[in-house]
C-alpha cells in the first residue's frame, strides 16, 4: 500500500498500477486548483506517472490500512481509495458515526475509468469531488445519490455550499424525500425577517425565476435564521454571529462557557451560529477564552486598545475599563471591530464577565 495527499485529499493505492494513477490525479488536483500560476507553499510538483521509480519524495509506503483510515476520517477530508470498493467498504465500517460528522469517501477502479462516492455525497462534498476527478481524468463518475440523478434541489447540499448548519437532520431528509416524491413542489427559502437586513438570499430561491411559467402548483419552505426556532419545517443556521467577551483574570472555562450559553439562549440565538469570539489583546493568552474558542470550534480574534476605541458607534461605556484596558468597553466594541453590522446584544456583565453579540451581513446563494 502506498499514501499520499493534496489539498484536503488523502489517498491510498494497493498496486502499482493504482500508485501511478494515484501521482497523476494528485498532479491534475493541484495544476486545477492553482491553475492561476500561484505557488503551491511546501506542496512540490508531482513525479510524472511515466517515470519508472517504484515511489517518489511525495509518496510513502503504508503497511496498516486501518490506522491510515482511523487517522484521516476526519470532518472535512476526502479520503480516495483507488482499488476494489469493498477494501474501502470494509476499510470505514468501524470508523462511521453519522452523514454531519463523517468525511467525503470516494473510489477509483485502477484503470480510472470510475469514480464512486460512497459516502457523505452531499455534506461531505464527495459528490461534487467525485465530479471533479471525473473531469480530470476523463472518467465516469458514478452518482447515485437520489437527488442528484433526478436533478432536484437537495437541502443538504444548498446547506453545505453555503457553510448552513442542519438543525434537525431528520426534517432535512423529509424535505428533500418531499421533493423527489411530488414534482409539482419547489423549493421556498425564508430568510427570519429579523434578520433580512443581514442576511441576503441570491438566485432562484428568493426570485421565484425557476417557476416563471407556473410548472409547479405547491412549495415546501424552509427557514434560514441563527434564532432558536421550534418551527416544525427544515432551520438552516447561518454562523454570522459573533460574541464579544471581556473577563477577569482566572475565570474558569466553565463559567464562561455557562455565561455564553445562558446569554444566547436568553437572547433567542442559537449556540451553533457563533462564527467567532472577539476580545481585546490582552486576553489573547486567557485560558478560558481560547478554551472556549476549541469547544465552539471558532476563532479567537483579538484587536488593540487603539483598534477598539476607533470604532464607531453607541456603546456602553465605563471609566473604570477605560483606566484599565485603554478602551472605554471591549465586548460591544470587539464585537463591531469583527465586521459586525449591528450589536443585538449589548453588554451585559457577571461576575466579572462582560458580553455583547452582534451580527454580520451574509451572501447566500441559491
Amino acid at each position: 500500500m502506498e499514501i499520499t495527499e493534496a489539498l484536503n485529499y488523502k489517498f491510498i493505492c494497493f498496486t502499482d498500477n493504482g500508485r501511478r494513477l494515484m501521482i497523476r490525479l494528485r498532479k491534475l488536483l493541484i495544476q486545477e486548483v492553482f491553475s492561476d500560476g500561484k505557488k503551491v507553499i511546501d506542496s512540490p510538483t508531482c513525479q510524472d506517472e511515466s517515470e519508472g521509480e517504484h515511489t517518489d519524495k511525495y509518496t510513502e509506503s503504508s503497511s496498516d490500512l486501518g490506522e491510515w483510515v482511523k487517522k484521516c476520517f476526519v470532518k472535512g477530508n476526502i479520503l480516495v481509495f483507488i482499488g476494489a470498493a469493498g477494501i474501502a467498504v470494509r476499510a470505514i465500517s468501524g470508523h462511521l458515526r453519522d452523514k454531519t460528522q463523517d468525511p467525503a469517501v470516494i473510489v477509483i477502479d485502477e484503470a480510472g475509468k470510475y469514480v464512486i462516492p460512497i459516502l457523505s455525497g452531499h455534506i461531505g462534498g464527495g459528490v461534487e469531488a467525485a465530479r471533479l476527478i471525473a473531469s480530470l481524468l476523463g472518467a465516469e463518475a458514478v452518482i447515485t445519490t437520489a437527488s442528484d440523478i433526478e436533478g432536484k434541489f437537495a437541502i443538504d447540499v444548498f446547506a453545505t455550499k453555503n457553510n448552513l448548519i442542519i438543525s434537525d437532520m431528520k426534517k432535512a431528509k423529509e424535505y428533500t424525500a418531499s421533493l423527489l416524491k411530488d414534482e409539482d413542489i419547489r423549493p421556498k427559502c425564508r430568510i427570519d425577517e429579523r434578520f433580512k437586513d443581514f442576511i441576503h438570499l441570491n438566485g432562484f430561491l428568493n426570485t421565484g425565476d425557476m417557476d416563471h411559467d407556473n410548472t409547479y402548483q405547491k412549495t415546501n419552505e424552509f427557514l434560514i435564521s441563527p434564532a432558536i426556532s421550534d418551527e416544525n419545517i427544515p432551520v438552516l443556521i447561518p454562523k454570522c454571529i459573533v460574541i464579544g467577551l471581556g473577563c477577569k483574570k482566572g475565570i474558569s472555562f466553565e463559567k464562561i462557557c455557562a455565561f455564553c450559553k445562558e446569554k444566547m439562549s436568553e437572547a433567542g440565538l442559537d449556540l451553533r451560529s457563533i462564527k467567532a469570539i472577539a476580545s481585546i489583546d490582552l486576553k489573547r493568552s486567557e485560558p478560558c477564552l481560547n478554551q472556549l474558542s476549541e469547544h465552539l470550534g471558532v476563532p479567537f480574534k483579538t484587536f488593540s486598545a487603539e483598534e477598539l476605541m476607533a470604532q464607531e458607534g453607541d456603546f456602553t461605556k465605563s471609566p473604570f475599563v477605560e483606566k484599565t484596558t485603554g478602551t472605554d468597553n471591549v465586548c460591544e466594541r470587539a464585537v463591531m471591530a469583527c465586521g459586525c453590522k449591528k450589536i443585538l446584544v449589548k453588554k451585559t456583565a457577571e461576575e466579572g464577565m462582560t458580553f455583547a453579540a452582534g451580527i454580520m451581513e451574509l451572501e447566500i446563494n441559491g
